[in-house]
């Protein structure tokens, strides 16, 4: 189903309004200044110097700041974080780029007028020329280095975008005239790596080995992914690694397209020299041997094996580093609805597999009777913990936006699971100290999964805020805790 683009301009008014801006829309037909803000497309603040673009073409919200706002400061970061959260939400992707130059408005009503090939962020990549050249060789020049692109096939010049695909190989040249063959084709990698020339460094040391292991990592990650989506390899054991590897994809291309410009730059080295390096534990055998089951299906597919334990490492940072708005986005996948229809966009149920690894109801069973109260404490919690992994198990999704865009139900059922399963966790070690709004959820979800399939709908459509008391009578932690 198509992004409604109004709703996420609306979305994007009321927040930078929010957030205390002076506000300026353009619309995206000839730039000229709009007050109506499902007709805006581009958002432009003078101070801080910033512009916020939906692009509809790409399927994009970008993020664009001028010279002298250092996106590391506490309110642009903030503001980063959550036009990142508006777009995932509206199932767009998210760029971030930092410019030598101030942004006005002319600029980017100049490019709309224009309609050339490249894109907003080539036009204002901080000093970097727009690609051009022969047929079969493209060019792209930043201060005096030079990026010198061979194409496999001959360049279509009524094509839009049509110089950065059809890559055979790039290289970076420096002023000297030496050339560096960029080992993989990823026209964005390149372009940090020209970046990092221009600014004195080599591409063998630190930084750019930095750089060029971003784009294997993003390489390796789509091998992977492209395997596991031909395969057809998702399932409810894997699903929340597939969804942790893509978003770690959309990380790696973020650092990229931030490392090309100045600030981005600078940035990225900072970090390199304060952060002490971290240590990489590899992966056991045992490890790597429960990634092949979950990603089998009659037989594993040996491509992938070199590849699982970067795998492995990904989906432990993800684990961490996406348990922030976790809340949010749970919440956005329980409510979110068709803007012209009204309808869910998501039906959330939770089937009984008879071959599933835990039966949780006969582990229950097992439980010796307490023999004093902090035992009958533990065993309340433990229960109660249980009831959680259960539907975290078994927790699935069915969405509309599978009409157009595959595993995005998958990817929802992940982002539950691991929030149930988050949740158990919590309640095993400090139950009273659970957020507020996490058992809200949690409660939500739980009396879902024991609604009967004719009051599931009913139960859906409730207002979470109002199912607190009722739904979670019986499974208050704190309740437990202080009955016992």
């Amino acid at each position: 189903m198509a992004v409604n683009l109004n709703n996420v301009a609306t979305k994007v008014m009321k927040f930078m309004q929010g957030s205390g801006l002076a506000l300026k829309m353009f619309d995206d037909s000839n730039g000229k200044s709009v007050s109506d803000p499902t007709k805006a497309r581009y958002f432009y603040v003078e101070t801080p110097n910033m512009m916020v673009h939906i692009d509809d073409s790409a399927k994009e919200l970008q993020f664009h700041v001028g010279e002298h706002v250092d996106i590391d400061k506490t309110e642009v970061s903030s503001m980063m974080k959550n036009l990142r959260q508006i777009a995932h939400s509206n199932m767009l992707d998210f760029d971030v780029r930092s410019f030598g130059k101030r942004i006005k408005p002319k600029n980017y009503a100049y490019k709309i007028e224009q309609n050339k090939e490249q894109t907003m962020s080539d036009v204002f990549n901080e000093g970097m020329s727009p690609l051009e050249g022969s047929s079969r060789t493209s060019r792209q020049t930043l201060e005096n280095v030079r990026l010198i692109v061979k194409h496999r096939n001959a360049v279509n010049e009524e094509s839009r975008g049509a110089r950065s695909r059809n890559i055979s190989s790039i290289f970076v040249e420096n002023s000297e005239g030496e050339r560096f063959k960029y080992p993989f084709k990823h026209l964005n990698g390149a372009r940090a790596m020209a970046r990092h020339v221009a600014s004195g460094g080599i591409p063998s040391d630190m930084v750019g080995e930095a750089i060029v292991g971003l784009s294997s990592n993003l390489a390796k990650l789509k091998e992977f992914m492209g395997v596991v989506s031909k395969q057809k390899l998702v399932n409810e054991s894997n699903r929340s690694v597939v969804l942790n590897v893509k978003r770690n994809m959309e990380s790696i291309k973020e650092s990229i397209k931030r490392i090309q410009g100045a600030n981005g730059y600078t940035a990225f080295v900072e970090s390199m020299a304060l952060n002490e390096e971290k240590v990489i534990e590899e992966a056991s055998e045992d490890t790597i041997n429960s990634y092949v089951q979950k990603f089998t299906k009659s037989s594993f597919e040996e491509s992938l094996k070199d590849i699982l334990p970067l795998v492995h490492r990904v989906n432990e940072e993800e684990m961490e580093n996406n348990r922030a708005n976790q809340i949010e986005r749970v919440k956005e996948i329980i409510l979110a609805k068709d803007k012209k229809t009204g309808e869910k966009k998501n039906k959330i149920y939770f089937p009984k597999d008879p071959n599933a690894e835990y039966n949780y109801d006969e582990i229950k069973k097992q439980y010796a009777e307490p023999r004093n109260a902090e035992e009958a404490r533990m065993k309340k919690i433990n229960m109660i913990a249980m009831s959680f992994d259960d539907i975290g198990d078994r927790v699935d999704v069915d969405t509309t936006d599978d009409k157009k865009r595959k595993n995005k139900g998958h990817d929802r059922a992940a982002e539950l699971s691991m929030f149930l399963h988050d949740v158990a966790g919590e309640i095993r070690k400090n139950p009273a100290g659970l957020n507020k709004e996490k058992l809200t959820l949690a409660s939500h979800l739980l009396k879902m999964s024991k609604a009967t399939a004719e009051s599931v709908e009913e139960v859906a459509n409730d207002r979470i805020d109002e199912m607190v008391e009722q739904a979670f009578s019986k499974f208050d932690p704190e309740r437990v805790l202080k009955e016992s």
